[in-house]
C-alpha cells in the first residue's frame, strides 16, 4: 500500500467495503429443518479455510515451480503489476481511443456456459457496458501486448515453450462466474476493480456438481448456482473446505490447471490472464536460462504467445490445446513405428485421442496439414519440421469446443442490469 497514491487508496477503501469478504456463516434459522447457508451464495455454507498463500514480490521461476507449480498450489502476488503501462493508462477513454477499432469477444455478465458469446468492436463495448448485461474476455488483442509486462516467476525456463494465450477481461458492477475449473494454469492480474476468488480443490468436484473429465476437455463447470446454493439437491458443499483471496489493482492470483473457482467483480474491472499450459510428464523445472538478464523487466510483445488475435483475423480463438504438447503428442505415437506414421495410424490415433467428438476430419487434417510431402505416411523427423502452421490446425481440429465465430451483435445484450 506504501507505493499508492492518496486517490488511490480512497477507491481502494470503496472497493473494500463494497462486499463482505469471507461471508460470515450464517446461523440456522430456528425450527428450520434446512441446514445454514441454503438458498445463499457460495461460500456461506461453510466458512473459509483461510486466506490463499500471498506474496509481495515476484519468485524466482525455480520456486514457483517448485512451491506451487508442481503441486498445484495457489498463491497471490501482491503489487506485482504496479510498474506496467496498462496498470496506468487503461481508462476507458484510453482505450477507446488507441484500440477502440479492435473486436473483443462478449458475454453476459452473470457466466452460465449456456449462452453463446458474441462480438463487438472495442469501443461499442466501452459505450455500453456500463448499462448494460455484458462483458468482455477475449484474446488480448496484438497490438495492445506492449503495454503488457510478463510476470517475472515465468520469465524463463520450461515455461517459455508453454505460454498459452493472453485474455483481457473487462466489466462493470455484478459481473460472477459460475463454479469451474479450467485446463491451463493461469496467472490473473487485475488492473482495475476489485475481485474475490472462492478457491477449492479439484478432488472435490463431484460434492460441487462437477462431473469427471472427459477425454479431451480440459475445462469443467458445476451445476450450481452460485448466488443461491440449494443444499437439498447438493447437500455435499456443507464439507467442501475453501480459501479466500481478494484482489485489488496491481494484484494477480496464481490458479492451477484444475483448480476450481469461483470469482466476483466489484466496481469497473479489468484484468489480464496469461495462460499457460499444465507440464504433465515433466518432472524437473530446466531453468539453465534463467539469468539475470533473462528475469529484467519484459513486454508480453517480445515472447511467444501461441493463440494471439490481430485485428483483421477473422476469429477470436480460446481454449485451444497448446501447439507444442499438441507435437509432443503425435511424436510419441510416430516413435512407435520404424518406417512412421502412416495415414491410417494417424487417423486411428486421431479418433481414440479425441474420443471421435472432434472438431476436425481426420483424413483432411492429414493430408493437408502433417503430410506436407505427400507421401502418405511422416516420420518422426518430418513432424519435427512441421511448421507452427500446421501443429496450430491440428490443434483446433483436435478440440471439441467451438471457437468464437463473428456475430456482429445480440439483441438480447440490451436486456438492462
Amino acid at each position: 500500500l506504501a507505493s499508492l497514491g492518496q486517490a488511490e487508496l480512497s477507491q481502494r477503501d470503496i472497493l473494500e467495503k463494497a462486499a463482505v469478504f469471507p461471508p460470515v456463516r450464517p446461523d440456522r434459522p430456528p425450527a428450520s429443518p434446512l441446514p445454514a447457508g441454503h438458498k445463499m451464495p457460495l461460500g456461506n455454507q461453510k466458512e473459509s479455510d483461510g486466506h490463499v498463500i500471498e506474496y509481495h514480490e515476484a519468485l524466482h521461476p525455480q520456486e514457483f515451480w517448485e512451491k506451487h507449480v508442481k503441486p498445484n498450489v495457489p498463491l497471490v502476488f501482491r503489487g506485482m503489476k504496479l510498474d506496467e503501462p496498462a496498470y496506468s493508462l487503461w481508462s476507458d477513454e484510453y482505450l477507446r481511443e488507441k484500440y477502440g477499432d479492435q473486436h473483443v469477444r462478449v458475454e453476459f455478465k452473470r457466466e452460465n456456459r449456456q449462452t453463446s458469446a458474441w462480438r463487438l468492436t472495442l469501443n461499442d463495448f466501452l459505450n455500453r457496458y456500463r448499462t448494460e448485461n455484458m462483458y468482455t474476455v477475449t484474446v488480448l488483442p496484438e497490438i495492445m501486448r506492449h503495454e503488457v509486462k510478463v510476470p517475472k516467476s515465468i520469465l524463463c525456463g520450461t515455461y517459455r515453450k508453454y505460454l498459452q494465450e493472453l485474455n483481457l477481461w473487462i466489466g462493470f458492477n455484478g459481473t460472477r462466474s459460475v463454479v469451474h475449473y479450467d485446463a491451463d494454469h493461469n496467472i490473473h492480474c487485475l488492473l482495475s476493480g476489485r475481485k474475490d476468488f472462492i478457491m477449492i480443490e479439484r478432488r472435490y468436484q463431484l460434492k460441487l456438481g462437477l462431473g469427471r473429465k472427459a477425454n479431451n476437455v480440459g475445462s469443467g463447470f458445476s451445476r450450481l448456482e452460485p448466488d443461491s446454493i440449494d443444499l437439498v439437491k447438493f447437500p455435499g458443499v456443507l464439507d467442501v473446505p475453501w480459501t479466500h483471496a481478494s484482489l485489488y489493482p496491481g494484484d494477480c492470483i496464481f490458479i492451477p490447471g484444475g483448480y476450481i473457482h469461483q470469482v466476483r467483480g466489484y466496481g469497473r474491472t479489468i484484468s489480464e490472464t496469461l495462460l499457460f499450459t499444465p507440464f504433465e510428464g515433466i518432472e524437473d523445472f530446466d531453468g539453465s536460462d534463467c539469468t539475470e538478464e533473462k528475469l529484467k523487466y519484459t513486454k508480453l510483445s517480445d515472447v511467444q504467445i501461441y493463440w494471439t488475435y490481430e485485428g483483421g483475423d477473422g476469429d477470436i480463438e480460446m481454449g485451444y490445446m497448446n501447439p507444442h504438447v499438441v507435437k509432443n503428442m503425435i511424436l510419441t505415437e510416430a516413435k512407435q513405428y520404424k518406417k512412421g506414421l502412416t495415414k491410417k495410424r494417424f487417423i486411428a490415433y486421431f479418433l481414440q485421442t479425441t474420443s471421435g467428438n472432434a472438431q476436425g476430419d481426420p483424413s483432411q487434417v492429414f493430408d493437408k496439414w502433417i503430410d506436407l510431402n505427400k507421401t502418405g505416411i511422416v516420420t518422426t523427423q518430418d513432424i519435427e519440421n512441421l511448421p507452427l502452421k500446421s501443429i496450430k490446425e491440428l490443434a483446433r481440429s483436435m478440440d471439441q469446443q467451438a471457437v468464437s465465430r463473428i456475430v456482429r451483435d445480440n439483441p438480447d445484450s440490451k436486456t438492462k442490469n
